[in-house]
């Protein structure tokens, strides 16, 4: 191998040197897993370049394979797939590759039926095949020391509760996420949210709002933004509705309110009553 190419591994990402050309696509060196297929369905007409980015995995023959298409989830990651088939073996989930994820019977939460989604984390055996968990609680830690308050986080939302939405964080933790109004997310949908305070149980308690003074700065500079491509008017102000402020700013109306109270301050707008206006 090359000294810019990595060492082939299964269920990871690396550049492979380009061996040769064959009539079922291009084969790559991938180390000490041999000579790697990438079919020539993944291939375009133009000459191959002397190495390649690909996701390594195991056909159903548990041979080595490339694709030049990266899976809808990596292995650590959390997320949605859809439900394939279902057989004596368990449930087979598209992740985007020729063969499909296996949701062993051990690892499912509820039933599984072809066609429904599952929130499933992909993860590995003891012999490094990738399968998919639906049981969460397995995976991802109660408690967490990793985040600062007001740090940004990478979130996936699991399932509505009464006091807010259970999401995975970083895909190693669970967090709570607390939504203003009647905002509702979806089961798999990516967010970045902020860590909301530090909890003398180590629990994360979480917002889609940063605090404090970067939240007031970050959206008096939208608002700014988005008065200035108006003409200078917006009808929005502190007796609008939230649903109409979050589908303007992507904040809560307690953050505009704060925004626009400091804006006003600063003598960069007029509030109006019918909403607010650059000075």
């Amino acid at each position: 191998m090359s000294g810019d190419a990595m060492e082939a591994a299964i269920g990871a990402v690396a550049v492979l040197p380009v061996l040769r050309r064959v009539r079922a696509g291009l084969l790559l060196d991938g180390g000490a897993l041999g000579e790697l297929l990438l079919p020539a369905r993944e291939l375009g007409d133009d000459a191959p370049p002397a190495s390649l980015r690909v996701f390594v995995y195991e056909d159903g023959d548990g041979r080595p394979r490339a694709s030049a298409r990266l899976p809808r989830l990596l292995p650590g990651q959390v997320g949605r797939l859809r439900v394939v088939s279902v057989n004596r073996v368990g449930a087979f989930l598209d992740w985007g590759l020729p063969k499909d994820l296996l949701l062993p019977f051990a690892e499912q939460g509820n039933r599984p039926e072809p066609g429904r989604w599952q929130t499933v984390r992909v993860v590995r055996d003891r012999a490094g095949r990738l399968f998919a968990s639906a049981r969460l609680d397995r995976w991802l830690d109660d408690t967490c020391d990793a985040f600062a308050q007001g740090e940004a986080v990478p979130l996936v939302v699991v399932q509505r509760t009464e006091l807010g939405y259970k999401v995975a964080v970083a895909d190693r933790y669970w967090g709570l996420l607390a939504v203003d109004g009647d905002r509702a997310l979806k089961p798999g949908q990516r967010l970045t949210g902020y860590v909301a305070r530090l909890r003398a149980d180590r629990r994360l308690s979480l917002s889609l709002d940063p605090p404090g003074a970067a939240k007031r700065e970050g959206v008096a500079e939208r608002v700014l933004q988005r008065l200035r491509r108006e003409d200078g008017f917006l009808p929005l102000g502190d007796k609008s509705p939230p649903d109409d402020i979050r589908a303007a700013f992507g904040c809560s109306k307690n953050a505009f309110k704060q925004a626009i109270g400091k804006l006003y301050k600063d003598g960069e707008i007029v509030i109006e009553p019918a909403g607010i206006r650059l000075r």
